[in-house]
């Protein structure tokens, strides 16, 4: 068993529409929605945790209670990820008790396509890791440009996945990375894993799925909109 952080600090302004694109409808329901009654649908998730920007609290709020979602708890969100991350861990901790041993899975809002099987393979990989992310391995070849303007070198393509979520950690070992890093570190750490990786911590791999998207550009959604037809949800 496990808990879920839904990560939705940010403005999410890249689609151009007037709501951030957590917010924008998906096949008659907000993308958010799609997303919390994912896991809400698993049987290994207890409950789930937002972290929201702040100014769209009472936004959240009013659609907590539309689609009559249970078991889901709202809280402000922080000025980066894993400032969010720490948010949602500090509500799970004071506010619900949730012992320091316990796992939580960490997702994007705007990945309402994540599997029953992702779930429980991300929680299996606590058995063996500190800290795990699901991944797909990259299908295009990477190129490293030191500055923007002419590559620097050609990874092996074999070598390569792109990360998503989730990403699976248990909560007091966030909170101990997290308390051992610099200020100036903060800001050029913006995934978990990477928090963890500094302080010489494995990530384990845990195999994601194409349809797991992440929903930033306008183009996605066409994508989001075609999955949904044929998943028939």
């Amino acid at each position: 068993m496990a808990i879920a952080g839904i990560v939705a600090g940010g403005s999410g302004m890249r689609m151009g529409g007037e709501l951030p694109k957590q917010f924008m409808e998906l096949c008659g329901k907000p993308v958010i929605i799609r997303t919390i009654e994912a896991f809400l649908s698993s049987d290994q998730i207890r409950f789930v945790i937002v972290g929201i920007n702040p100014d769209w609290s009472d936004y959240m709020q009013k659609l907590k209670e539309k689609y009559r979602l249970e078991n889901v708890y709202i809280t402000p969100g922080g000025a980066d990820r894993n400032d969010t991350l720490m948010n949602i861990i500090n509500y799970a901790s004071d506010q619900l008790s949730v012992d320091e041993d316990e796992i939580i899975l960490t997702h994007d809002a705007v990945r309402p396509f994540v599997t029953e099987k992702m779930i429980g393979d991300s929680i299996r990989a606590m058995e063996q890791y500190k800290i795990a992310t699901a991944v797909i391995p990259a299908t295009d070849t990477i190129i490293v440009s030191e500055n923007g303007s002419t590559a620097s070198s050609f990874p092996p393509r074999s070598t390569m996945y792109q990360v998503q979520t989730p990403q699976s950690f248990r909560i007091g070992s966030f909170r101990e990375v997290y308390s051992g890093v610099s200020e100036e570190e903060k800001k050029n750490i913006t995934d978990a894993c990477k928090l963890f990786h500094i302080k010489g911590f494995e990530t384990g791999l845990v195999e994601g799925d194409r349809k797991n998207i992440k929903l930033t550009y306008p183009s996605d959604i066409i994508t989001a909109k075609a999955i949904c037809m044929e998943e028939k949800i």
